[in-house]
């Protein structure tokens, strides 16, 4: 039996001492604004808020620190639950697995995370504008434990018009890395337009500094996404972790990057659109990104190539525990049970990606030549007839091949593609110009253009030239046909001279 030890008159200490528990929290860790201020616009997004400004300015005052201000047109709050808002841990929805919040911290959190005052305005219909603040130096010199009381206020004129909403202004910011508001809201925009690229494709309004935030997508799927033009490897793998009476949904999305297009881009501009140097795997809790990095890649170490594919993984709340969530919603530190589960499946795909777009990058060394016969091509084209005018029909099992080729001016085209055909090549009248597509499953690529092409020799390099120049010539001989009966026996012509080199060339 436990015997209670006097420890002087009615002497009780606090669980917390409020000004060190402040201070401490200023460190918990957010990486960068970016993430301090999502921890705001989450709020937002889970009032209901379909248009959010972010304001970043520099103050008047003469330390002249940036203010940020966070103003959506949410459902607001009422007095009570405005208190609560600034109280670490205050909030009706805690443990909430159903969106974006969950514990109650991200306002007092992310705020003092970056400043040292935090005032939040708030409105709903019929109701007039009620304020109040968290002031860690106010606090401290008071020593008090307790917010000051919720205010009615007049409408400040930097609250919007609208039927209700939010503003949330923090000032005094002490712990933002740019010193420049314009710097700052450069870098928010490009964050929070990945963070919140499935809010924005879903029609949300992000704005910082009065200009939109544009979707930035690094799987490059999303059509309106900041860069766009990758490609979705295979079907989402999709896991369901029973957890409870419920159960949990892991969507895991791969894509790859053009690098038949992307390739030759300067080292600076590949940086600049974060195909180098970035992180490839984006993970998305309840449609908003909350870490990138490489995970789940098992035994497999990270290497330049793995710079041009990307792999998503979205899960939903309920699996917080499995992936390690904290309050401060900025990374994962999955449980090894997950790693279990998905890990091997992840790994065989980046494996497989990895080898894909080594091929890629020799498939692109082989176009070379193809490059140099392409010049030669166009220089003795004004001594050649003009091609017949009129419109041409692609045919439909080439057409996404021949639409994703980079146009150009020159009478000729040619590039070298895993063809949906067995032709050794395929011929395309476009605008007047002659746009060849060389089969890479054809063993006339395989065994006499592509060793060519990719060998060091440049002799050999040569060779491949004018074996591309013979390939144009055949083309361009096909390409002068009118009549379509005419272009319908070359084409079959074409086809059977394909299937008969084939046959040969695996004799």
């Amino acid at each position: 039996m436990a015997t209670r030890v006097d420890s002087g008159p009615a002497v009780r200490p606090r669980l917390v001492d409020p000004a060190n528990f402040l201070f401490a929290t200023r460190d918990t860790g957010y990486k960068t604004t970016g993430l301090a201020i999502a921890e705001l616009i989450d709020n937002s997004l889970q009032a209901g808020a379909r248009h959010v400004k972010v304001e970043a300015a520099t103050a008047r005052s003469a330390d002249r620190q940036i203010e940020i201000t966070v103003i959506d047109d949410g459902g607001g709050m009422d007095a009570e639950s405005l208190a609560e808002a600034l109280t670490f841990g205050g909030t009706s929805r805690f443990n909430d697995r159903s969106s974006l919040g969950r514990y109650g911290m991200g306002l007092p959190n992310g705020a003092l995370s970056r400043s040292r005052r935090v005032e939040v305005y708030t409105w709903r219909p019929g109701t007039g504008v009620l304020w109040s603040r968290l002031d860690i130096d106010e606090l401290v010199n008071a020593d008090a434990a307790v917010l000051p009381p919720v205010e009615l206020v007049e409408r400040p004129g930097f609250v919007p018009d609208t039927d209700s909403g939010t503003v949330v202004r923090l000032m005094r910011c002490d712990r933002v890395e740019y010193k420049r508001s314009s710097a700052l809201a450069r870098r928010l925009r490009d964050d929070l337009g990945r963070i919140y690229r499935h809010f924005l494709a879903d029609g949300v309004s992000l704005q910082v500094n009065g200009q939109p935030v544009v979707a930035n997508d690094p799987l490059c799927l999303q059509p309106q996404s900041k860069i766009a033009g990758g490609t979705q490897f295979g079907d989402d793998l999709l896991y369901e972790i029973p957890v409870g009476s419920t159960v949990g949904t892991i969507s895991v999305t791969f894509s790859e990057l053009p690098v038949d297009r992307w390739h030759a881009l300067s080292a600076q501009e590949k940086r600049t659109m974060g195909v180098t140097a970035g992180p490839p795997i984006s993970v998305v809790r309840a449609s908003r990104e909350i870490d990138r990095g490489w995970f789940f890649m098992g035994g497999k170490r990270r290497e330049n190539y793995d710079d041009w594919w990307r792999c998503e993984i979205r899960f939903d709340p309920i699996l917080d525990e499995l992936f390690g969530i904290t309050h401060a919603k900025q990374a994962i530190s999955p449980r090894p049970e997950l790693w279990e589960i998905i890990s091997p499946d992840l790994e065989t795909i980046a494996r497989a990606l990895n080898s894909r777009v080594r091929n890629r990058f020799l498939l692109v060394k082989a176009t070379e030549p193809l490059s140099a016969a392409e010049q030669q091509a166009a220089r003795a084209d004004a001594s050649l007839p003009s091609l017949p005018r009129g419109r041409r029909p692609i045919p439909e099992e080439i057409k996404v091949l021949v639409d994703g080729l980079i146009r150009h001016e020159a009478p000729y085209q040619i590039a070298a593609a895993e063809l949906p055909t067995m032709s050794a090549y395929e011929v395309v009248v476009r605008d007047r110009q002659v746009v060849v597509l060389l089969n890479t499953k054809h063993p006339w690529y395989r065994d006499l253009y592509g060793p060519l092409a990719m060998s060091e020799s440049g002799r050999d390099h040569d060779l491949a030239r004018q074996v591309a120049l013979t390939v144009l010539a055949s083309a361009r001989a096909e390409a002068t046909l009118q009549r379509q009966v005419e272009r319908g026996h070359a084409q079959q012509l074409r086809q059977t001279s394909a299937d008969v080199l084939a046959t040969f060339m695996n004799a």
